[in-house]
């Protein structure tokens, strides 16, 4: 396996970077690539890896401009797609079949990163089919996805798969105390509460606001029968104001990395196609905030729900994400029935399903609460 900085950066993963490091070592590199696996376990990242590798002298050395310029995602020919709202339009793709057609700005190799491959089109996946049977010189496509089965099989067979698998637990605690200096139960309770996605757990550690935004959550679902109706609405504004915040922040970092740019760039207009890939890369880190703040505020309601559920039907604490709040779990077991905490986590869970369209979220968050509240409120006797 390669020990250079970047793909040690990557844990939980040896099978699939061996497999990559061996094909680059070898000089066969594939044309197409398809990194299979579950969310968060580290697709993207390699992506980005593979593409510093293919562009750097030392296969992906960490401190050389390139490799920079491609973990920034601000390389010129690093081409990183991903959906428009819910989809890979026909758009995207033609577009992205006039860059490919084009010269390399700086980089020995053109690689296209696509992330959640699994959403094209019809019309968008036969178009992205023909360039993959067809591939232009000294471009390498890498595929990135979740869900192979929502994949048409003729793009399947035109890719190099690589499998991603779940990270275990114990290596993402002992990655987030080497590397973020955090104590053996602020890793353990971090990872808990990352559902296995390193990211999450990453950022859940090293944020106050996200550690905020969970003691709010927390709260909210823990004392939603106590609530009074007419509240419900400003709760999910509240919700929404979470939101919101995390992308002002990503916006404010933004801010502060391009004015870094253009100072390193020298000059006093920045060059047209760094600026763009810029304007690209903010635009895509926006949006992505936007919904993993949706997916992360009914991530932690679920863990609530499901902690009270896995301490009614097992008593076993070590199975609880919450491992700060065993005490608050332990309260709630008695006060609910089974069947009432499955239904509010099947409601939580059909909220989830709407990310994947353009809904109002304030809308959403209101309709979830409201449905919990119904189902938890009871007449006759407390509840919470």
């Amino acid at each position: 396996m390669d020990n250079t900085i970047l793909w040690s950066g990557i844990i939980g993963q040896k099978d699939a970077i061996d497999r990559i490091c061996a094909s680059l070592d070898a000089g066969e590199t594939h044309h197409a690539w398809l990194f299979v696996g579950p969310r968060g376990v580290g697709k993207w990242t390699t992506a980005k890896v593979m593409a510093a590798a293919l562009n750097c002298e030392e296969r992906g050395c960490g401190s050389c401009g390139s490799c920079g310029k491609v973990m920034r995602e601000i390389h010129p020919d690093v081409i990183h797609i991903e959906p428009e709202g819910n989809f890979i339009t026909i758009d995207q793709v033609r577009q992205l079949q006039q860059t490919v057609s084009l010269k390399n700005f700086e980089g020995n190799t053109k690689v296209i990163v696509i992330d959640e491959a699994d959403k094209f089109t019809p019309e968008a996946a036969n178009a992205i089919l023909k360039t993959l049977e067809e591939p232009p010189p000294a471009v390498v496509f890498i595929l990135v996805t979740a869900n192979i089965d929502a994949m048409l099989p003729t793009i399947i067979s035109r890719c190099r798969q690589v499998q991603f698998s779940p990270i275990p637990a114990p290596e993402m605690a002992t990655f987030l105390m080497e590397r973020h200096s955090l104590s053996y139960d602020e890793a353990m309770l971090a990872t808990k509460l990352s559902s296995g996605i390193l990211g999450s757990a990453i950022s859940f550690a090293v944020s106050p606001s996200k550690q905020e935004r969970r003691k709010k959550v927390l709260a909210i679902a823990r004392d939603i029968d106590r609530v009074d109706l007419a509240r419900l609405s400003f709760v999910a504004e509240e919700l929404l104001a979470e939101i919101k915040k995390g992308v002002a922040e990503v916006q404010e970092r933004q801010k502060k990395e391009f004015a870094w740019l253009k100072e390193q760039s020298g000059q006093k207009d920045m060059p047209a196609h760094l600026k763009k890939n810029i304007e690209q890369k903010h635009k895509r880190e926006a949006s992505r905030e936007e919904h993993q703040g949706f997916e992360e505020i009914l991530t932690i309601m679920v863990s609530w729900f499901r902690d009270i559920i896995f301490s009614k039907e097992t008593g076993r604490d070590d199975l609880l994400a919450n491992q700060d709040r065993i005490l608050e779990i332990k309260e709630h077991v008695d006060l609910v029935t089974g069947a009432d905490i499955y239904r509010c986590l099947q409601i939580i869970e059909e909220t989830k399903q709407l990310a994947r369209f353009n809904v109002n979220m304030q809308l959403a968050l209101e309709t979830m609460l409201f449905k919990i509240h119904e189902v938890v409120t009871v007449k006759d006797t407390s509840y919470f």
